[in-house]
C-alpha cells in the first residue's frame, strides 16, 4: 500500500504504484450497503434499483429502517427480498440509526462499510473506486465520491474543506482537485466507504448528532488520530440534495447543536472562542434576515437548539419544531 500523496498535483498523486483493481475479480473485498430509510418508498426505489445494475462483483444490500409507520418497510421487504433488513422501533435519527446497520454489517463479517443514502441513484461503476482507494493507500479511514445533482447532472460536491473556527462551516470542492484519490478534510456520509479497523479504534458515528455533522465530527476524529480522509473523484452518484429541507426550522435546531457541540467535543476552550464569536455573528445575520423574510419559527428553533445544547437535553422530535 502506498501513502497518499498530500499534494493535489495530479502528477504526484499518479506517481503512486497503485494495485491491482477490484473490479471483476473473485477476491473482491466484500462491501455492505448500508441504507437508511424512513417512510420515503418513492425515493429508495429508485437507488434499489439503480444498485442492481451495479458492477461490482462483492456486495449485499442492508436496509435500516427508522420506524416507518406508513407501511413503507413493508412493501420492501415483499419486493426486495435480494436485501437484508434492520428494523429500528423508532426513528433514531441518522447517526444512531445509522449505526444499527453499521453494527449488523461489521457482525456478519463485512471487510467494508459502504453509507448510502435513500435519495441517491448510483452509476453502475461507483462503487469499484471507493475500494480501490480503500485498498490502495495507507491508513485511509473513509472514502467518498463526486455527488452530483440529481436532475441536472452537475457536480454538488467533490469533498470538503473544513473551517472550525469560522461558524463551523464546510466549503465544497466544486471539482475534482485530481484525476486520483486526493485527501479532503470530510466527505458527506450520504456517500462513504468505512473502514473497520478505522472503526474499531474510534468507535461508530458520533450519536450526539441527531442530523447532520457527524461526518465532519467522523473525519475529523479520524484526521487527528492520523487516518486519512479521501475523495475517489471516478466514483459518482447522483443526490436529491435537500435545498428545502436544509432551510425548515428542524434544519435550524439541529445546525446550531450540532456547532456547538462539534465545539464542546473537538475544541479547547481557546479554540473555541473564535467559534463562538462567529457563530454569534452568523447567528445575528441570520436572525434579522428571517425577521425580515417571516422566519420567525426558524429564530425560535436556533434558540431551542442553542439551549438545549447547553443544558445537556433530549432532542426535540419534529413535531414539536415545526408545529
Amino acid at each position: 500500500m502506498n501513502d497518499v500523496p498530500t499534494s493535489y498535483s495530479p502528477a504526484e498523486n499518479a506517481s503512486g504504484v497503485r494495485n491491482d483493481t477490484v473490479s471483476g475479480t473473485d477476491t473482491a473485498p466484500s462491501v455492505a450497503i448500508v441504507i437508511l430509510t424512513w417512510e420515503n418508498y418513492d425515493e429508495i426505489v429508485e437507488c434499489l434499483n439503480s444498485i442492481q445494475s451495479i458492477t461490482y462483483p462483492n456486495y449485499r444490500v442492508i436496509i435500516v429502517d427508522n420506524g416507518s409507520e406508513d407501511g413503507s418497510i413493508e412493501r420492501l421487504q415483499s419486493e426486495y427480498e435480494w436485501c437484508e433488513f434492520v428494523l429500528n422501533e423508532e426513528n433514531e435519527g441518522f447517526a444512531r440509526g445509522n449505526n444499527a446497520g453499521i453494527s449488523y454489517a461489521l457482525d456478519s463479517g463485512a471487510d467494508y462499510v459502504l453509507l448510502l443514502n435513500d435519495d441517491t441513484i448510483v452509476s453502475e461503476d461507483f462503487l469499484e473506486p471507493l475500494v480501490d482507494a480503500m485498498e490502495t493507500y495507507d491508513s485511509v479511514a473513509a472514502v467518498g465520491g463526486v455527488n452530483l445533482y440529481a436532475d441536472s447532472g452537475e457536480i454538488h460536491n467533490a469533498g470538503y474543506t473544513f473551517h472550525p473556527w469560522i461558524a463551523a462551516k464546510g466549503e465544497l470542492y466544486r471539482e475534482p482537485k485530481s484525476s486520483e484519490p486526493y485527501p479532503v478534510d470530510y466527505v458527506q456520509s450520504c456517500l462513504i466507504l468505512l473502514n473497520p479497523e478505522f472503526l474499531d479504534e474510534i468507535g461508530l458515528l458520533n450519536e450526539s448528532y441527531f442530523l447532520g455533522m457527524e461526518d465532519v465530527d467522523l473525519a475529523w476524529k479520524a484526521r487527528k488520530k492520523g487516518w486519512k480522509v479521501l475523495t475517489a473523484p471516478d466514483s459518482r452518484i447522483r443526490h436529491r440534495i435537500g435545498e428545502t429541507a436544509t432551510r425548515s426550522p428542524f434544519s435550524s435546531y439541529h445546525k446550531i447543536r450540532n456547532k456547538l457541540q462539534f465545539g464542546a467535543e473537538n475544541l479547547s476552550l481557546p479554540c473555541r472562542i473564535p467559534l463562538y464569536l462567529s457563530l454569534i455573528a452568523e447567528t445575528l445575520y441570520l436572525f434579522l434576515w428571517w425577521s425580515v423574510t417571516g422566519g420567525f419559527n426558524k429564530i425560535r428553533t436556533t434558540v431551542l437548539g442553542a439551549y438545549d445544547h447547553f443544558r445537556d437535553a433530549e432532542f426535540r422530535d419534529y413535531d414539536r419544531l415545526t408545529n
